[in-house]
């Protein structure tokens, strides 16, 4: 199981553009691993790095669903009868207003 772990490691390292060093990969193994058993594992996957899926970026998705449409359109009604109100206020006081 930790040689999984140690190629999972190594390939989320470097889908992010950093090469994997045992440090680095030490570091974020979930328990501890002969150093022997970690240099052997991470050498092999060096010499034949396995491809993995892009790490998603941790950016907010662009994609708007029905519910965002929705949600829009509601803070869009809520605005304005805001500023109607806002004009309302406005117009009383300057009714209000001694000349």
């Amino acid at each position: 199981m930790s040689a999984q772990e140690i190629i999972r490691i190594a390939n989320e390292l470097s889908a992010k553009g950093i090469t994997p060093s045992t440090a680095m990969v030490k570091a974020r193994l979930s328990h501890p691993v002969p150093m022997a058993e970690l240099l052997k594992v991470l050498s092999q996957w060096k010499q034949q790095p396995q491809p993995t899926e892009p790490v998603p970026a941790t950016t907010p998705s662009t994609t708007k669903t029905p519910a965002d449409a929705v949600n829009l359109q509601q803070l869009s009604e809520q605005l304005n009868r805001l500023e109607q109100k806002v004009d309302r206020l406005t117009a009383l006081l300057l009714q209000r207003q001694p000349d």
